[in-house]
Order: structure tokens, then C-alpha cells, then sequence
């Protein structure tokens, strides 16, 4: 089982626990939130879909938020500082992580993202006009498969433009590394 951050945990109201709070199922007597319909993993930054009025996944977002505002400026030194020296700052992203949970929900025409190897790409932009049809990426979006292999079929010109569309890479979640 994994152990929630004490900052998220800290910030729950007094009148529920924090594994209520945090679990996938119903809360049970509670009359600050309506946590049934929430599916977020509770080990990670994963928000549920319902995140703009779910108080427990809000929490969570502003708990994991507030110690990104330092990474950002940081972040835009090391920006800077690659822009002076004369580096390529086409990895300024290469900061952002995420888990199989945060994946997992962007599988659909809206927001397609897929897994190549531990490198995320958003394939959203080509969904419409991929010449093998909007399934043959949807089918793979949301990490439901590993997209090394389809990768390696497309030309270099194509795979040197998905470089432009790195979302991320893909970390394990504390869930899954304690099991």
C-alpha cells in the first residue's frame, strides 16, 4: 500500500479520514464532497475527470502545485542558460512526469497521448488526418500499448516531428513500486 503526501493529507478537512478521502470507493457519511464519482489514484498526482469540483482531487492538485512554482523558475534558468550557451532547449520539457494513472486518460479523440518506450507524446494534433485512420492511435492512446514499434515503421522526417509533441515521460506510481 502506499503513504500519501502529508501536505495532501494536511489539507483534508477534519471530518473525514484520509484513506476515505482518497479511496476509489463511496465516502461514507461525509457532507463536504461527493467522492463516489471520483477514480483518482490516490498515490499519485492523478486527478479525477471531475477534478474542477472534486474538493479531494483540487487538494491534491494545489498540493502538488505549489512546490512546482519553484521548478518553474528554475526550469527557466536552465531555459535560458541553454539559450546562451548555445544548446538546442527543445528538451525544456523533458522536467514533466507522469504515471500510467495521469496516461490512462488520455485515450480519447480530445486528448490522445502514447506511450513510446518511457517517452509520452500527444498525438491529438494527427488524429484527424493519420493516414492509418483516428482508431489505429486511439487504440493505443492512454498507454494501452507501447508505441516503439509503430514508431519505427514511420520515416525519420515523422519521427523527428513527433519530437515537437514530448509530453513527458512516464514514471512509475508509488501504487504500483509497493506492490
Amino acid at each position: 500500500m502506499c503513504t500519501i503526501n502529508m501536505a495532501i493529507a494536511t489539507s483534508i478537512p477534519k471530518s473525514g479520514s484520509v484513506e476515505c478521502c482518497y479511496s476509489a470507493g463511496p465516502c461514507h457519511g461525509h457532507n463536504f464532497h461527493n467522492h463516489a464519482q471520483c477514480d483518482a489514484c490516490p498515490c499519485c498526482r492523478d486527478t479525477c475527470d471531475n477534478a474542477n469540483s472534486c474538493i479531494s482531487c483540487q487538494k491534491k492538485r494545489n498540493a502538488t502545485t505549489m512546490p512546482r512554482m519553484h521548478e518553474s523558475s528554475s526550469n527557466l534558468l536552465a531555459l535560458l542558460s541553454s539559450i546562451c550557451s548555445g544548446e538546442s532547449p527543445e528538451n525544456n520539457n523533458a522536467q514533466n512526469t507522469y504515471t500510467m494513472c495521469q496516461l490512462k486518460r488520455h485515450n480519447h479523440a480530445e486528448s490522445a497521448w502514447i506511450l513510446v518506450g518511457d517517452t509520452i507524446y500527444d498525438a491529438t494534433p494527427y488524429i484527424r488526418s493519420h493516414p492509418g485512420g483516428t482508431e489505429t492511435i486511439l487504440r493505443k492512446s492512454g498507454g494501452a500499448a507501447d508505441c516503439t514499434e509503430d514508431m519505427r515503421f514511420h520515416s525519420g522526417r515523422a519521427q523527428r516531428e513527433w519530437r515537437k509533441f514530448k509530453v513527458g515521460t512516464l514514471v512509475a506510481c508509488p501504487r504500483q513500486s509497493s506492490s
